[in-house]
């Protein structure tokens, strides 16, 4: 499975709806960006955020009546670990005394 990249905002989105740990709507995820991550966004802003991620496979969208829910397709351990994998192969060149001894300094 290949995963696409994110934009910043769109990383702010899918890590409201990870830590929500169930299957949100798009209300609960307002309250997580702005409560938990600062964001000033409107409703709106958040849901042309969740509907990329829709195009982009993270998540899928399900009518429960006038209700609509997103179900994670893509879990947030393996998000991390491919951003890692890329930081790691990128930025360190697959030297891992030199990634270790940056992560030793954090």
């Amino acid at each position: 499975m290949k995963i696409e990249k994110l934009t910043e905002a769109e990383e702010v989105v899918m890590k409201a709806v990870w830590d929500l740990k169930k299957e949100p709507v798009l209300s609960d995820v307002v309250e997580k960006v702005t409560g938990a991550y600062g964001k000033d966004w409107k409703p709106q802003t958040v849901s042309t955020f969740m509907a990329k991620l829709v195009q982009k496979q993270y998540l899928k969208l399900y009518r429960n009546g006038k209700v609509y829910t997103y179900k994670i397709l893509v879990n947030e351990n393996l998000y991390n670990q491919e951003q890692l994998k890329k930081v790691y192969t990128f930025l360190y060149k697959n030297n891992k005394n030199k990634l270790k001894g940056d992560l030793e300094k954090l």
